[in-house]
């Protein structure tokens, strides 16, 4: 839903320092005040407001309802950088992608509760329900180990694709250096007999 208050009609860029001003513990007249004094916010006012400046009330109903939701917008980016930050941590930790030394990890985890559920069942045998379940994980696992594979294969597949592209532009450029057009052109006629 989007806001239609007084201030939520003001520019970004008045909303912006005073919701810091409001995140600083500032109240009352005096952000009052500073707000009337910013001429953004003196041009912006709405012909419903009949040019009445903006009142504790105006601020406080902001308070109420848009500082809120910015505040939760702060949160959620200040999550995404904490991310951002561990990620990139966790990533030169793992010396190059995360994402590829993850499988592994989680296989390895994976064998780690494949052997507990063994033990646990130790006394009797294993149910069927189990086995099928650590088939079934089994099959996915190698299933994500081929798919990685054929990727690499792809990549590879690529980079030779590339390579022999850069070749041919080579040889291109060294044919048209050394013919003139007309024995380009008799070349190509001939090739395309």
């Amino acid at each position: 839903m989007t806001r239609n208050g007084r201030i939520a009609r003001l520019p970004r860029e008045v909303r912006e320092p005073l919701n810091r001003r409001l995140q600083d513990g500032e109240r009352g007249l005096r952000l009052v005040e500073w707000l009337n004094s910013v001429p953004e916010a003196r041009t912006a006012q709405s012909p419903a407001s009949d040019g009445n400046p903006f009142s504790e009330q105006d601020v406080c109903e902001w308070e109420q309802g848009g500082f809120r939701e910015w505040l939760g917008q702060q949160a959620a980016l200040e999550q995404v950088r904490q991310l951002s930050a561990e990620v990139a941590e966790l990533e030169q930790a793992a010396d190059g992608a995360l994402t590829e030394k993850l499988p592994q990890f989680l296989t390895a985890q994976y064998v780690v509760a494949a052997k507990a559920a063994i033990r646990q069942a130790a006394g009797g045998a294993v149910d069927l329900k189990t086995l099928q379940a650590l088939c079934h994980d089994a099959v996915a696992l190698r299933r994500a180990d081929q798919n990685a594979e054929w990727l690499q294969i792809e990549r590879e597949k690529l980079e030779l694709l590339k390579t022999k592209a850069a070749q041919c532009d080579r040889d291109a450029e060294v044919v048209k250096s050394q013919y003139t057009i007309e024995e380009q052109n008799a070349m190509l006629r001939e090739i395309l007999k």
